[in-house]
C-alpha cells in the first residue's frame, strides 16, 4: 500500500506555482517560502564563436590573443515560453537586418535547425545556444598592468523590470554577471602573479580594472564597489576599481537576501572576496596613490583646440 504524505505534496505544488509564474523565486502569499533558481549561465573565457554568434562586428582581424571575453546564456531553468519569445525576436532582429546570402540559403540554414518547443506550434534553434550578453576585458592603452572592460552588449530590454532579478531587470542581471566574471578572472590572474612590491610589472586590483560607463551599467559598477574617476586619460574611462570599495560591497552582495535569490550571483561575491581577502591591502593602496602621470597629463580637448584661436 501507497502512503501518502501531504507535506511533500505542499512542497511540490508550492515549487510548481513559483515556476508556473515564471518568478522561479519570490513570496508565495501567506508563507514564508522562497525558490531559487539561476535565469542565466556565463561562460568566462568564452569561445570567439560564440561571441561571433552574438554580434559578428566585435571580432575583427585585429583582435589580441590576451582580449578574454564573457558569455552570457539562458539557463534551463527557464520556462519554454521565455525561449520562443527570444526565438521571436531574435527572428524579428534578422528579417530586418541586411545579410549576405540569397534567400534560399537563409531560409534553408535557418530551418535546418530547428525544433518544436513543447507542442506549441514554434520552432527554435536546436544548435548552440546564443548568448544575451557579452563583454570583453582587454588591456589598457595606457598601461599594460592596467585593463579594461569593454564592448559590453545585451540583447535584453532594459524597458523590461522584473523585481525578482538581480538589480531590478533581465538586462542588469546578465550586465551584472559579465561584470562579475571579468572581476573574477581578473583577480584569478593577481592572485597568480604576485611578486615583491618593487617589481613594476605587479598587477594590481585597486586601478587595475578600468570601465566607461552608462547609465545603467554605472549603477552596477557603483553597487560592486567601483569608483568614479577623477583624472580623465586616454581612454576615457567613467569607473574604475577600488580594493576597499569592492571588499565592502561585494562582502555585502555575499550575505544579501536579495542576492541570495540567485544562487551563481551569491557564488561569485564569495569567490570575489575570497580573492580580494588574499591581496595585500597595503601594496594595493601604496600602488593605488601611485598613478600614471600619462593619464593626468592627457588633455581630453586638444583634438579640438585647433579649430579656435585665443
Amino acid at each position: 500500500m501507497v502512503s501518502f504524505n501531504p507535506f511533500w505534496l505542499s512542497i511540490t505544488i508550492l515549487q510548481c506555482s513559483a515556476f508556473s509564474a515564471g518568478k522561479g523565486f519570490s513570496r508565495q502569499p501567506n508563507n514564508n517560502a522562497f525558490v531559487s533558481f539561476d535565469r542565466f549561465r556565463s561562460t568566462c573565457p568564452s569561445e570567439i564563436e560564440a561571441i561571433r554568434q552574438f554580434e559578428p562586428l566585435l571580432i575583427n582581424d585585429k583582435a589580441n590573443d590576451d582580449d578574454v571575453w564573457v558569455a552570457v546564456y539562458r539557463s534551463n531553468n527557464n520556462l519554454p515560453n521565455v525561449f520562443v519569445r527570444d526565438a521571436f525576436f531574435d527572428a524579428m532582429k534578422t528579417s530586418t537586418t541586411a545579410q549576405g546570402g540569397d534567400a534560399d540559403t537563409l531560409v534553408s540554414s535557418s530551418s535546418s535547425s530547428s525544433s518544436m518547443v513543447g507542442g506549441l506550434g514554434v520552432t527554435i534553434s536546436s544548435g548552440n545556444p546564443k548568448p544575451v550578453a557579452v563583454a570583453r576585458l582587454s588591456k589598457s592603452s595606457d598601461s599594460s598592468n592596467v585593463s579594461i572592460i569593454d564592448s559590453m552588449r545585451c540583447a535584453l530590454k532594459k524597458e523590461d523590470t522584473n523585481p525578482d532579478c538581480d538589480g531590478g531587470s533581465e538586462h542588469t542581471e546578465a550586465v551584472g554577471i559579465c561584470i562579475d566574471e571579468l572581476v573574477l578572472h581578473f583577480l584569478q590572474q593577481c592572485a597568480g602573479k604576485q611578486v615583491d612590491d618593487s617589481d613594476d610589472n605587479h598587477v594590481r586590483f585597486d586601478g587595475g580594472i578600468r570601465f566607461r560607463g552608462t547609465l545603467v551599467s554605472g549603477r552596477l559598477l557603483e553597487a560592486r564597489g567601483f569608483r568614479e574617476v577623477s583624472v580623465l586619460s586616454s581612454d576615457m574611462h567613467s569607473h574604475e576599481s577600488d580594493y576597499i570599495g569592492a571588499l565592502e560591497m561585494y562582502a555585502e552582495r555575499s550575505t544579501s537576501k536579495e542576492v541570495a535569490k540567485n544562487p551563481g550571483s551569491r557564488d561569485r561575491a564569495l569567490k570575489i572576496v575570497s580573492y580580494l581577502g588574499r591581496l595585500d591591502r597595503e601594496v594595493e593602496k601604496e600602488k593605488a596613490d601611485d598613478d600614471d602621470d600619462s593619464g593626468r597629463d592627457f588633455d581630453p580637448f586638444a583634438s579640438v583646440k585647433k579649430y579656435y584661436s585665443t
